[in-house]
């Protein structure tokens, strides 16, 4: 009988690894293809020259409608729920702030500015995109739907509230490629102690890149909030690579790397705006599990959103393939 249990437990713990090693071999490869923008990738997808892209809100939401009209299907997966189930988010864009200026009350009128402008938005996007398009922005007004605004997941969360999913992202981002992002320290985040009694400066530049973040902050451009100080701030809609300025939103990797660039006036984070505004689309209706052998286009090489994309695939079990 003992010889009996014996043969059994053996049985069930080979058995119990050759599952463990079959669940954990790679699934195969996906192969991902660099466009600039995204606003290269969905004429293609439209055309079908590419049958799966990794998409923004709003533009996810225009290129469902585009193939609605061509009375075709268009599929999405949730980028941030495939990341993190639980959340449902990941730390994307986020506010920085010089800490030469970076008072409470500058802290506080920008944590009530920003979320008046997340909630104005959804009403007022006709307006919310003619404050912004001066600075030449690719949003389309008719297009900004409440469930592509929605799905931009914008909202103010505290650098305390934020710290330990921004340094967790830190954390994965680098175990793909320890250039992708800087470690930070405790110093990073803004936590009230750190913060100066006055703001020696005339003015203030406030700069932010476009789209959702765009978005985030075109209250405040329309109104020409001067957030409390009584000096004039300027505000920019700009390029990524020139994201510069007293208050910037910036992706988060790209902020690490701006982390005690000045030692004399570093850059402390406030809050995360954009929690994750990506999506898996296709033409083809599949699951994360049906990538082998897929090609996915994805913009800006190593952005917030590529890595993101990246960290999902592996945890996955795919092995990534770089396209020419």
């Amino acid at each position: 009988m003992k010889k009996l249990l014996s043969l059994l437990l053996t049985f069930a713990l080979t058995l119990t690894m050759l599952l463990a090693v079959g669940c954990s071999q790679p699934k195969g490869g996906v192969n991902i293809k660099y466009y600039g923008t995204a606003q290269d990738i969905v004429p293609l997808m439209i055309a079908g020259k590419e049958t799966i892209g990794l998409i923004p809100e709003p533009a996810a939401t225009n290129l469902e409608k585009a193939m609605e009209k061509q009375g075709k299907s268009i599929y999405r997966l949730d980028l941030q729920e495939l990341y993190d189930s639980e959340a449902k988010a990941y730390p994307q864009a986020v506010l920085m702030v010089k800490k030469s200026v970076l008072t409470t009350e500058l802290y506080e009128n920008l944590k009530s500015s920003i979320e008046q402008s997340a909630l104005w938005v959804k009403d007022n996007a006709q307006t919310a995109v003619s404050a912004i398009e001066k600075f030449a922005t690719t949003l389309d007004a008719s297009k900004l739907t409440p469930s592509a605004i929605e799905g931009c997941k914008i909202y103010f969360e505290s650098a305390s509230d934020a710290k330990n999913s921004v340094n967790k992202y830190i954390e994965d981002i680098r175990s793909i490629d320890q250039a992708s992002a800087k470690l930070v320290g405790e110093d990073f985040f803004f936590n009230g102690e750190n913060a100066v009694d006055s703001i020696s400066k005339e003015s203030l530049t406030f700069a932010c890149p476009d789209g959702a973040p765009a978005l985030a902050v075109s209250k405040l451009i329309y109104d020409n909030n001067d957030l409390g100080t009584g000096k004039t701030v300027e505000y920019k809609v700009v390029a990524p690579n020139q994201l510069a300025g007293d208050i910037v939103v910036m992706p988060l990797n790209l902020a690490t790397k701006k982390y005690n660039a000045d030692a004399n006036d570093p850059y402390v984070l406030v809050a995360v705006l954009t929690h994750g505004n990506f999506y898996i689309m296709s033409t083809e209706k599949i699951g994360i599990d049906d990538l082998t052998d897929k090609q996915i286009a994805v913009p800006n090489m190593g952005a917030v959103p590529d890595w993101t994309i990246r960290k999902v695939l592996l945890n996955k079990g795919y092995t990534i393939n770089e396209i020419a």
